[in-house]
């Protein structure tokens, strides 16, 4: 019989495995450790100690095989099976199978992997997955995988989203990152039966990523950057202009914009300058000051060393400036700030191999039941085009200064949505499946040392037959 629990413990994982495998053994030692790192420190642990377990395991992994697994064969069995090895197997010899696997959900390169405590009381139901491409040409080079659960304990119900996210990469890019982010939140489209039946024009088999009474997580590499102001100009007396940001900051940003040599270690808990640089996060100033992206979404404060870029040392890599590109976010519609509580939100340094580390979150869920999308909010989502299933009402609603009248634009903006996603589910099955195809071909040619062989054997080919084309000419031979 089981028991009903008022919340539950949920483990958010977020690593961009750099195309590179990692060992079933060395995932599970890496991820036991950010559960045992929760345990009380009066007595030593040993392998009989008690070990508080997450209720859920929600993995969100980027670049998880080379492009050409991922968008030519489609076959990652080989890179995902050991990150589902680790988890289900989590405790090793202890207890064996101590987490099922319940669904996983990939676009292109970012995968989402979602697992369930088997000894938790939580019974999980109505579950539905949908994907958004964003990459070149829509492909799936950037993107996201969404899974949407019942997650239920007793007569108790919360319906939960996760969403692994990709988005475009490189410095100076925040604008087309929030695009990207806006992209996502038009696109998602979950049916009811899990169907993909994109005929109707009403939109009722469908809901969106915001949606009343469904808690959001937004977990993976987001690739917003630290956007440093260039070097402090200095006049010819020697004295140096005042840039904003913080004083303390400025003869360290000195040493690294411009050239951006090597930056120094993380050094924690002291004061670091690194705090300084989350003044020019980008995703900071796209979510709370300049409000172009994540709408309503939150994220406990960043105590951790930034993520990327990593060389094989393990140092920052030379003319890069160090950021926190993996990130864990989440949609919180309890009044008051009462729901989703953070209990831990961290790096991983341990599980190494890739240019990035992974962060992780461990937060508490409650069951009870959330409130509906503020006006406020839905004021915003429209103002950007977004719709959002919901009950709420915009109407003469002030948004960051901009009044706005909507009755009758939230059914234009649904309306125009389902089109939207309509479009990109169609084009999902035909034309942006070939050009993967057509691209993941082309990078396995060039990178890989059997496309390789392929290329200069039909280059050879081509050489040859040329010479003999020139040395008997048409007629003789």
């Amino acid at each position: 019989m089981s028991t009903e629990i008022d919340n539950f413990k949920l483990l958010l994982f977020a690593f961009n495995c750099g195309q590179v495998p990692h060992a079933s053994t060395e995932i599970r030692n890496a991820i036991l450790s950010t559960i045992v790192l929760q345990q009380p420190t009066s007595q030593p642990q040993t392998s009989q100690s008690p070990i508080d377990l997450p209720d859920l395991i929600f993995l969100s992994l980027q670049e998880l095989a080379p492009i050409y697994d991922c968008l030519l064969w489609r076959n990652e069995d080989d890179f995902l099976t050991p990150f589902i090895d680790a988890v289900t197997h989590l405790t090793g010899g202890i207890n064996d199978g101590v987490f099922e696997h319940v669904a996983t959900c990939s676009a292109g390169l970012a995968f989402a992997v979602l697992f369930r405590r088997v000894s938790s009381s939580l019974s999980m139901s109505n579950l539905r997955t949908s994907v958004v491409t964003l990459g070149y040409f829509e492909t799936g080079l950037k993107g996201a995988a969404s899974i949407r659960v019942n997650v239920s304990s007793g007569t108790l119900l919360t319906e939960i989203t996760f969403v692994a996210a990709h988005l475009t990469a490189n410095e100076g890019y925040r604008e087309i990152r929030d695009h990207n982010f806006q992209d996502l939140a038009r696109k998602f489209a979950f049916f009811t039966d899990n169907n993909v039946n994109f005929s109707k024009e009403d939109g009722t088999d469908r809901d969106f990523l915001y949606k009343d009474g469904s808690q959001v997580f937004i977990v993976g590499d987001l690739n917003y950057r630290v956007a440093l102001p260039p070097p402090t100009p200095l006049l010819s007396q020697g004295t140096a202009i005042a840039e904003p940001g913080p004083a303390s900051a400025t003869a360290d940003q000195r040493k690294l914009a411009g050239n951006y040599s090597r930056a120094p270690k993380w050094v924690a808990p002291q004061h670091s300058f690194v705090e300084d640089w989350l003044d020019y996060d980008e995703l900071t100033i796209s979510r709370k000051h300049a409000g172009t992206a994540f709408f309503g979404f939150d994220e406990a404060d960043v105590t951790f060393p930034p993520t990327y870029k990593f060389d094989s040392n393990r140092e920052y890599a030379l003319g890069r400036v160090p950021s926190w590109c993996d990130r864990v976010l989440y949609f919180d519609m309890f009044e008051g700030g009462s729901g989703v509580k953070v209990e831990k939100y961290a790096s991983l340094p341990e599980l190494d191999g890739s240019d990035h580390i992974p962060v992780y979150a461990i937060t508490r869920v409650p069951f009870k039941k959330p409130g509906p999308l503020s006006e406020q909010l839905v004021a915003n989502l429209l103002k950007n085009n977004i719709a959002a299933s919901t009950a709420a009402r915009a109407q003469q609603i002030t948004s960051r200064g901009v009044s706005l009248d909507r009755q009758v634009a939230p059914t234009a903006i649904r309306a125009r949505q389902i089109k939207l996603q309509n479009r990109h589910i169609a084009a999902r099955s035909g034309r942006i499946k070939n050009m993967e195809k057509l691209i993941g071909g082309l990078v396995y040619l060039v990178l890989s040392p059997a496309g390789n062989g392929i290329l200069l054997a039909a280059v050879l080919g081509l050489v040859i037959a040329y010479v003999l084309l020139r040395t008997y000419p048409p007629g003789i031979i």
